[in-house]
């Protein structure tokens, strides 16, 4: 098996799907694992982890996780998506397992480290620059911010409705304790980029029941949502040089913050 960039997904015989990722994430997928039996403990929709045997399991270098496919699935409506983000941040912490805190900056030097090579002095410097001074006004935007289960990465494609007109919750690998804030920042910014229509966000809030753009701290929440991003598709460069267009046109827009966005979605 060769080298896994991030999580290899694939179908298996008997509505199994097997998630394969670096050893590294040995303890990432075992907190997805034990968060995945949680959610079905609680009656959340989400994807169930096989209960027929031990996990994760560590073969060839490399750790895999087995779940239930959901069946005819395709992509969930935003007021799905809203109606599952509400009944997963009223849920009390649990006791009986640890879910991490969130760490809104994990991995995000070493995405732009594995960038480095592909961008200009100037935008390497501008990045880190832009990363510094985010961490410190996250740090004062979130002080005193009430702190719940959060899913940690509620984009678009991270929930799916199966064939039985059921929505779940899947990628649990961010499953985390931090401020709701943090999820509903993402379907705001989808719609700051015109990835979501108008209605499509308005659907999104109505099932929620509130639009956080109306937070005053969103916009920093806004901010590093989108070096996240920029730095995610910055790590892809070194392997796939075609996005270099789009990473500079990211990177332009993070420099003019104020100035209308046209990113490519689903890069």
């Amino acid at each position: 098996m060769g080298p896994i960039a991030d999580n290899a997904v694939f179908r298996l015989p008997g509505r199994v799907v097997a998630r394969v990722s670096a050893y590294e994430a040995l303890g990432r997928a075992l907190r997805e694992v034990q968060a995945g039996r949680w959610l079905a403990e609680q009656r959340v929709p989400a994807v169930r982890p096989l209960e027929s045997l031990e996990q994760p399991v560590v073969a060839d270098g490399h750790v895999v996780t087995f779940w239930h496919e959901v069946p005819g699935a395709e992509m969930a409506s935003t007021a799905e998506l809203g109606s599952l983000l509400r009944q997963l941040h009223q849920l009390r912490v649990p006791s009986d397992f640890e879910i991490p805190p969130l760490d809104p900056f994990v991995r995000l030097d070493e995405h732009l480290a594995s960038a480095a090579t592909e961008l200009t002095e100037d935008d390497s410097r501008f990045l880190a620059d832009r990363l510094d001074q985010l961490r410190g006004q996250y740090a004062e935007v979130s002080a005193g911010l009430t702190n719940c289960v959060i899913h940690g990465d509620a984009n678009r494609k991270n929930a799916i409705r199966g064939a039985d007109g059921v929505a779940v919750l899947l990628d649990l690998e961010r499953f985390s304790v931090g401020p709701r804030e943090w999820d509903l920042t993402v379907p705001a910014v989808y719609r700051r980029l015109d990835w979501y229509s108008e209605s499509e966000y308005d659907a999104f809030v109505s099932a929620y029941g509130r639009d956080v753009r109306d937070w005053s701290g969103f916009e920093v929440f806004a901010a590093l949502r989108e070096l996240r991003m920029t730095a995610w598709l910055l790590s892809r460069l070194p392997r796939e040089p075609r996005l270099r267009a789009e990473a500079a046109r990211r990177i332009e827009s993070l420099r003019h913050p104020d100035t209308p966005r046209s990113w490519t979605p689903g890069t």
